[in-house]
């Protein structure tokens, strides 16, 4: 019973690779807000890029 209870705050869980510490985890999700932060700052440059080009290379609607 007494490996059930985890009262070591700071291992999250132990896998197979080793124990996870809540650190890690903070660490981890800091690299992955990063991450998804660039893909739409890049998402947006790329819309940027073609509604500017769509105006000044767009072709011009005479009536």
């Amino acid at each position: 019973m007494g490996n059930l209870l985890n009262w070591n705050f700071l291992t999250a869980f132990t896998s197979v690779v080793g124990e996870v510490k809540n650190a890690d985890i903070t660490k981890s999700f800091e690299l992955m807000g990063k991450g998804m932060l660039g893909i739409f700052v890049v998402m947006l440059l790329i819309y940027l890029v073609i509604v500017l080009l769509n105006r000044f290379t767009g072709s011009n609607k005479e009536k």
